[in-house]
């Protein structure tokens, strides 16, 4: 896996982990607005973005082989 599909990987892997959550919490969140919603949704995707930003930049740089074979590996990504 390259340094950029491997970025692209752990971005999506942020974002899973974020709905999941969200689809997870629907029921404690069920009594919000829909405005109350998209901005919850707001908020946890500029989390997301926030995270990934860092390794997204480094990945970026064409890291060694093994950086991003480990990063793979901590984050059980998919190509």
């Amino acid at each position: 896996m390259s340094g950029s599909t491997a970025s692209r990987a752990l971005h999506d892997r942020f974002d899973a982990i974020r709905r999941s959550e969200l689809e997870r919490l629907k029921k404690k969140l069920g009594p919000l607005t829909e405005g109350d919603r998209q901005a919850v949704h707001q908020i946890t995707t500029h989390v997301v973005d926030a995270l990934a930003r860092e390794p997204e930049r480094v990945l970026a740089q064409d890291p060694p082989l093994m950086a991003v074979e480990t990063l793979v590996r901590l984050f059980a990504l998919e190509a």
